[in-house]
């Protein structure tokens, strides 16, 4: 079993990080059942709520978009 670290985001989302890679996962690369050695609470924002509060960057009303979403060649 591969050994993971269970994390808490203050926004309430929890993050699994593999601490130790099982043999059998460096050999196969499918995923056993996770070994939760550790609990951590840490007071940040996830990835993913970061990316929604986070103003626009300077440059990026100057990347000319198509309506689906894709950048557009130059």
């Amino acid at each position: 079993m591969c050994d993971f670290i269970q994390r808490r985001h203050c926004c309430g989302h929890f993050r699994f990080i593999a601490s130790k890679w099982c043999r059998d996962y460096t050999a196969t690369h499918i995923r056993c059942n996770p070994n939760i050695l550790y609990f951590e609470t840490v007071d940040v924002l996830c990835g993913d709520c970061k990316l929604k509060d986070a103003p626009p960057c300077d440059w990026e009303s100057m990347i000319k978009r198509k309506q689906n979403g894709n950048v557009s060649s130059l």
